[in-house]
């Protein structure tokens, strides 16, 4: 079942006339960061569990007095200022965040890998091997990105298709789209996506991804920190 299809290369609310690539960077670095929380864990000197004896007696050997066994100068001791877990962070102008966000999409623009499918047929595919044959008739290759509406049943079909990531609206992100190599949305999400960048809907913060999910709102890259992004 084929879905007509058109170029996209004008968006309204994509408000930048010039690709801003330091904010698309500084953006993504960010998205990343956030995405992935640092893991990495030492013990400090009261959580190494060591033997309290003597290490021998006190005087008559002509040898330094060690002190306790988890001490961190001694092998298998604590370690002095070792990582532990936590997310890591970084700061962001929110009007870089948001410049990043509409150059990413401004990049993809001008490069005519945007395409809107005709109708909404498309998002109402259930069958993989349907919406398969959706995008090959739209000529995509490689990895990209398919933006359909929440609760679309072809988003179940979509899964099942090596490098194809798919994302609500109201996670369109820098991350995702720096990594893609074109976008395609269905009409009803091009809608959704066109609110969301002028600012007529935000979601609220409890309804952002975490870190493991990097899939941000557009508004939310752009207005608030942290993600979830990759």
């Amino acid at each position: 079942m084929a879905a007509k299809y058109e170029i996209l290369t004008e968006i309204p609310e994509v408000a930048v006339d010039k690709i801003n690539y330091d904010h698309i960077s500084a953006a993504y670095r960010r998205q990343r960061r956030h995405a992935h929380p640092r893991m990495a864990k030492t013990k400090k000197k009261a959580e190494v569990h060591a033997s309290k004896s003597k290490w021998f007696r006190q005087k008559g050997t002509g040898r330094a007095r060690q002190g306790a066994r988890n001490n961190p100068h001694l092998r298998g001791g604590g370690v002095v200022f070792g990582p532990i877990p936590g997310r890591r962070t970084a700061g962001l102008n929110k009007k870089v965040r948001r410049s990043a966000l509409l150059s990413s999409l401004r990049f993809h623009l001008e490069n005519e890998s945007v395409k809107v499918l005709k109708g909404g047929k498309f998002e109402g595919f259930v069958k993989t091997r349907d919406a398969y044959a959706a995008l090959l008739d739209s000529g995509f290759s490689g990895s990209g990105l398919v933006v359909i509406s929440r609760g679309a049943p072809v988003h179940r079909a979509l899964r099942n298709i090596a490098g194809i990531n798919v994302l609500s609206p109201d996670r369109l992100n820098v991350a995702d789209l720096v990594d893609a190599h074109f976008v395609i949305f269905t009409e009803s999400a091009l809608e959704d996506v066109r609110r969301y960048l002028a600012g007529a809907a935000v979601p609220e913060e409890s309804e952002l991804s975490s870190a493991a999910e990097p899939e941000n709102s557009p508004v939310a890259e752009a207005e608030k920190g942290g993600s979830d992004d990759e």
